[in-house]
């Protein structure tokens, strides 16, 4: 997209919709001439400075996440070889449009009344980078909408915000091709309806299942954005007194009977039966996008403390029930060196006490096509430090037969690394790489690495910093 594409609405202020907008952002520039000329003008600056000089945030947690996050984005973007076009909608989206869902900031002592369970350290954002194969990454950014008031007694349970950010994009015409039809459906058919028979506990806190239930993501994709949404059955589970994966099951069949049919699901979901019993298989997250049903995907997120070859082949294969002859067999040593290489030593079975532990696969089904199911492992519980992910990642891409496009790709990657956290920090923590994902494509593997800003973990070590310098 060319610079002078680039959308900007002639009512930046967006008071059209004063519930998500009106009184949040200043846009300095109120037409697309005086912010092109900007970019015209800039030899130097980046698109974040260029976008930063063109927006302000009325309330401070706003300006905070967007100095704190949009940098990131920023970063990855670039790296990721993204056009200089491309960086200055996405980030502008991104400001004008996530930054002020994000949610207050922690007070002086570290205090935050809504923290996501979503990222390791609560942050309510994650970044994700796609390997592609031609030496360019994709973007994408997932997000938990979060409400002034989440977790306190006017909104403990951060109930509504998702609903209205994704109102808004559809009142506005913001995602083309954007379709409510699913979403209402599952809507209704995974969330609790009655949330006063869900009682919290800790368990359901950490796995993987805000309170609001829900998450979205933003494909930043060449083609085009997609919004997807995440759902955690856990808490319908409870009020229901049934299994996520039942939850799961009963919304699925209880879609139009066409569009039920044309999924051809049955089989994945008899094997996630199966496999609860063989392999302590758990459903963790369910997920679609908010496109058409027939172009639609579902998503069903699961995990085990099993970390053997035997349960990733019966994983990938449905127990017997997919075909897998249309992989090579040079795709089929792929996905068992990524998983050697990041599973390591790891004994066979994980002990359940260890969070985020147990290496899982998300299973994709949509109409007309065969469910795939794609392998997801937390690196935490394998590596000392993110440092090691990256070493593990080299490796992996080093001994690959494209290893002449994936190690230029991976040296973008760990300077964009490099330059959001810094070396001591990817030394000290484990927790920025909280998952990597690769999925079997017909000669080859596709490979994701999702990456927690560690927003609010950094801002605690910089405030228990100032309280010894105090």
């Amino acid at each position: 997209m060319a610079p002078s594409a680039i959308p900007i609405e002639p009512s930046v202020e967006y008071t059209q919709h004063s519930d998500l907008a009106a009184g949040k952002i200043v846009v300095k520039s109120l037409n697309g001439d005086k912010l092109q000329n900007k970019i015209k003008d800039s030899t130097s600056k980046q698109p974040f400075d260029i976008i930063s000089s063109t927006i302000s945030f009325r309330k401070p947690e706003h300006q905070f996440w967007w100095d704190k996050t949009g940098s990131q984005l920023a970063e990855l973007l670039k790296y990721a070889g993204y056009s200089k076009a491309e960086q200055y909608n996405e980030l502008l989206f991104y400001g004008v449009h996530i930054v002020p869902e994000l949610g207050p900031t922690p007070d002086e002592n570290g205090h935050l009344t809504w923290k996501s369970p979503q990222t390791p350290d609560g942050t309510p954002l994650d970044l994700s980078w796609e390997w592609g194969l031609e030496g360019k990454g994709v973007i994408r950014t997932s997000f938990e909408p979060i409400g002034p008031m989440a977790g306190t007694q006017q909104d403990p349970f951060n109930r509504f915000e998702t609903d209205t950010w994704i109102k808004h994009l559809d009142d506005q015409g913001l995602v083309t091709g954007l379709d409510l039809e699913w979403y209402n459906h599952f809507m209704a058919t995974v969330l609790p309806s009655e949330l006063e028979r869900v009682s919290m506990t800790e368990k359901l806190n950490f796995e993987l299942a805000p309170v609001a239930g829900t998450f979205v993501t933003r494909d930043i994709d060449r083609n085009g954005p997609i919004i997807k949404l995440y759902i955690f059955p856990g808490l319908r589970a409870q009020e229901l007194g049934i299994s996520n994966l039942d939850v799961v099951v009963r919304a699925i069949r209880s879609l139009p009977a066409e569009q039920y049919a044309s999924l051809r699901c049955e089989p994945m979901l008899e094997y996630l039966h199966e496999a609860a019993e063989k392999w302590k298989m758990d459903v963790g997250i369910f997920s679609f996008d908010l496109i058409s049903p027939q172009q639609s995907r579902l998503k069903i997120y699961t995990r085990a403390p099993n970390t053997t070859v035997e349960y990733l082949m019966d994983a990938l294969m449905l127990g017997g029930r997919y075909d897998m002859s249309m992989y090579s067999e040079e795709a089929i040593a792929d996905v068992k060196d990524f998983w050697r290489i990041f599973i390591g030593d790891a004994p066979s079975e994980l002990p359940s006490s260890v969070e985020r532990a147990g290496p899982g696969f998300y299973f994709t089904v949509k109409a007309g096509k065969p469910t795939t199911p794609k392998v997801y492992i937390s690196p935490a519980s394998f590596c000392k430090d993110d440092a090691e992910v990256l070493k593990r990642l080299r490796q992996y891409f080093s001994t690959r037969k494209n290893a002449d496009k994936m190690l230029p790709q991976m040296d973008n990657y760990e300077k964009a690394l490099q330059s959001i956290y810094g070396d001591d920090f990817l030394s000290s923590t484990s927790d920025i790489h909280f998952y990597v994902s690769c999925a079997l494509a017909k000669d080859h593997l596709r490979v994701v690495t999702y990456l927690c800003p560690q927003t609010l973990a950094r801002e605690e070590l910089a405030r228990k910093k100032r309280m010894v310098i105090g």
